[in-house]
């Protein structure tokens, strides 16, 4: 069995007036939503399919019950403060006794093939080569296309790394885990980071660890208003 975890319960404060009427995942663009696009996009590819819940968090619950292919069992984490990116991971890792062979944020659009994800290795992040640095961040990898790190903000490259934008998408590692437990225990109310309290402290002890997915295709993301109206154009022209 397949399964994913849709991080879906982000407060949307960047969305400004969207926000009162929509959760990230749901606000419209063109004529679908980040939700609706991931969970068509997913198929019957994942048989579990999970997903965090918390600003308006009913509005997502039905929208994926809604959208969600016959037969996925579905399964909503609901957190009652935020857990961050790491802490749902590490949430859904407790619940369900393993990790999802796909995490995905559910603020996006891209044509990724996400069946693909069901062959990689485990600590594959999906990076993006066109989207701009400056704007996003990103991580920096070798030759060998490993990871190396967090990229200072608008380099393209240094001392034989190249960086690009992190798309949201990776299959996690269960080197991960150690480290965002510990960041948990050393404080409960601690919202965790998949990459700073997850990725990045197990590069110091396993450097060649996780892996660079380059993907060159369509990615965008609709965090504020302006990059929904630009994703409906694209997918309008797509």
């Amino acid at each position: 069995m397949a399964s994913a975890l849709i991080l879906a319960a982000g407060k949307a404060t960047r969305l400004e007036g969207l926000r009162e009427t929509y959760a990230k995942a749901n606000v419209p663009v063109g004529d679908t939503t980040p939700l609706r696009f991931l969970l068509e996009s997913f198929g019957t590819t994942f048989s579990d399919i999970w997903i965090n819940l918390h600003f308006k968090g009913e509005q997502v619950r039905q929208q994926a019950e809604r959208y969600a292919a016959k037969g996925v069992r579905l399964h909503f984490l609901e957190e009652e403060t935020l857990l961050g990116t790491g802490g749902t991971l590490l949430e859904m890792r407790e619940r369900s006794g393993e990790l999802p062979d796909v995490l995905v944020n559910a603020k996006m659009f891209t044509d990724f093939d996400f069946a693909s994800m069901l062959l990689a290795t485990p600590g594959t992040l999906v990076l993006h080569s066109h989207s701009p640095l400056q704007t996003f961040g990103g991580l920096n990898y070798n030759e060998g296309r490993c990871i190396q790190g967090l990229c200072a903000r608008g380099v393209a490259s240094s001392a034989g790394c190249t960086a690009a934008v992190f798309t949201g998408i990776c299959r996690p590692s269960p080197a991960w885990m150690p480290y965002l437990r510990a960041a948990r225990q050393a404080n409960q109310k601690k919202v965790l980071c998949l990459i700073r309290h997850g990725l990045l402290p197990a590069l110091k002890d396993a450097p060649d660890h996780a892996t660079a997915e380059i993907h060159q295709g369509m990615w965008c993301e609709v965090s504020t208003p302006e990059r929904v109206e630009a994703a409906a154009k694209q997918l309008t022209c797509g």
